[in-house]
């Protein structure tokens, strides 16, 4: 049997409840709806459910500790072609150790998933030090990035620490979604596609300026160093980035 699921992290624990309550031994994979190509196999969408979710996520953490959970989502993140089986593999073998799970890190499953979250946690350090909020003309603070991990709903947090008192959203441009911060709680949107560009604060236009000559100011030509830029500031990352415009 064949599991598919909306794409979100409760979806994704819905599924492996349901396929639990089946019987582990029937589930062949689970992954995205669209994902699912799979001719000879059964198939059947899980609608996500807080509960069974949070019925997973409450064992784990109980039986096996905060680290488990940690792996687990930051890895989820990640997005990786295999995660729908990995993942399970995972939870199955945290819950075998338990409380001894910390001591089994080197396991092929929990040390795929532990590399994959540790992907997610680097991407995100990267990209808290290199988001760029721009303000719009109506106020609100407007950060565009493209991550390769889904890193933003554990960015968001960061910010509504930072910025409290200010409206303000995270875009992954990727991917297609948001987190919406207005003053009070930050939510997880849909944002379309639009081509226009969103339409700057007059300030904004001036600081901008400001910074980006500041930028090329300070450079030292004979002192370029263009691998060890890349590295602290991957290439990748460098269309988001006011002063490489």
């Amino acid at each position: 049997m064949i599991y598919t699921y909306d794409g979100s992290f409760f979806g994704y624990l819905s599924a492996v409840f349901d396929g639990w309550h089946d019987g582990v031994h029937q589930i062949e994979d689970i992954c995205l709806e669209a994902d699912e190509t799979s001719l000879f196999s059964a198939s059947r969408f899980v609608t996500t459910d807080d509960g069974k979710a949070r019925r997973i996520l409450d064992a784990l953490l109980l039986q096996c500790g905060p680290k488990a959970c940690h792996y687990l989502y930051y890895a989820f993140l990640a997005e990786q072609k295999d995660r729908g089986l990995s993942l399970l593999t995972y939870v199955r073998t945290a819950f075998r150790y338990k409380q001894d799970f910390l001591h089994h890190l080197s396991d092929e499953p929990i040390w795929k998933v532990r590399q994959w979250a540790r992907k997610t946690g680097n991407e995100r350090h990267k990209l808290l030090g290199l988001a760029r909020f721009q303000e719009l003309s109506d106020g609100m603070l407007y950060c565009r990035l493209k991550p390769t991990c889904c890193v933003i709903p554990v960015m968001a947090p960061h910010f509504v620490r930072r910025l409290p008192g200010e409206r303000w959203v995270l875009h992954d441009i990727r991917r297609g979604l948001g987190v919406y911060y207005d003053r009070e709680k930050p939510v997880m949107v849909t944002i379309p596609d639009v081509q226009a560009a969103p339409e700057l604060s007059a300030d904004e236009l001036a600081i901008e300026r400001a910074w980006q000559n500041y930028y090329r100011t300070i450079a030292i030509p004979s002192r370029k160093n263009e691998a060890l830029r890349r590295n602290f500031m991957p290439k990748k990352y460098w269309p988001t980035l006011i002063e490489m415009k």
